[in-house]
């Protein structure tokens, strides 16, 4: 008897496995994406609805609003229509909501504010951020704190906002001041930091501060403030 003879033994059917869990295994993987695909998940994500948005569609910040904050990290607010009414947006007459931060800077997990002026350029701007908070007094919206996304060295936080004066309207940063000042700062063994702006083209005030610890390691901040019309 020859080992040919010895392999043909085996049932022909012993063969067909392979090919027959492949089948199954594909029919398995059609059916779940057909049950995911029809209970949404790859799907667009739904349209927000009046209450997690405004009619407008800029954002809401009730409770509905604010949790479809979380769920789009997208905070749209216009400030073009100045005042801007508190009780409108879901906001307290008095008072600061804090939205963020992202944990440990988990860029992830960042929040996008689009702040709306209605002034030259844009008109507008993108905030990449950590965390943003909306101060109001006496029913409308006071000032908006935006920490940017991330820690940056001094010379990088330094380089970034000059390169945005034109676009916001700032004076040019003057660099001697800032070197002397942290030049003193660093000597010193203590934290230090600079401004800019303000500065209102695009129909909004917004001003940055770099708040850097003694390693030169920088958080950068921005208020944003309507401007009175």
């Amino acid at each position: 008897m020859t080992s040919f003879d010895v392999k043909r033994k085996r049932p022909r059917w012993v063969g067909w496995i392979p090919a027959v869990a492949l089948v199954l295994i594909v029919a398995a993987v059609g059916i779940t994406s057909a049950v995911l695909v029809g209970n949404g998940l790859g799907g667009p994500a739904p349209e927000p609805t009046v209450g997690e948005v405004t009619e407008l569609n800029w954002s809401s910040f009730t409770e509905d609003g604010l949790a479809y904050i979380e769920r789009s990290r997208d905070v749209r607010i216009d400030l073009s229509r100045s005042p801007t009414d508190a009780a409108a947006l879901g906001l307290a007459a008095d008072g600061t909501t804090t939205i963020g931060p992202s944990e440990n800077f988990d860029t992830d997990n960042d929040y996008y504010l689009i702040a709306n002026g209605g002034g030259e350029g844009f008109g507008g701007k993108r905030f990449t951020v950590s965390q943003l908070s909306i101060t109001t007094s006496g029913g409308e919206i006071s000032h908006i704190i935006a920490q940017s996304s991330g820690i940056v060295p001094f010379r990088v936080a330094l380089n970034d906002l000059g390169a945005q004066a034109k676009e916001f309207g700032w004076q040019p940063l003057d660099t001697d001041a800032i070197f002397a000042d942290v030049n003193a700062s660093v000597a010193a063994g203590e934290p230090f930091g600079f401004t800019a702006g303000p500065g209102d083209r695009l129909g909004m005030g917004v001003a940055a501060s770099a708040n850097c610890d003694q390693s030169g390691s920088c958080v950068v901040e921005y208020d944003i403030t309507p401007e009175v019309r």
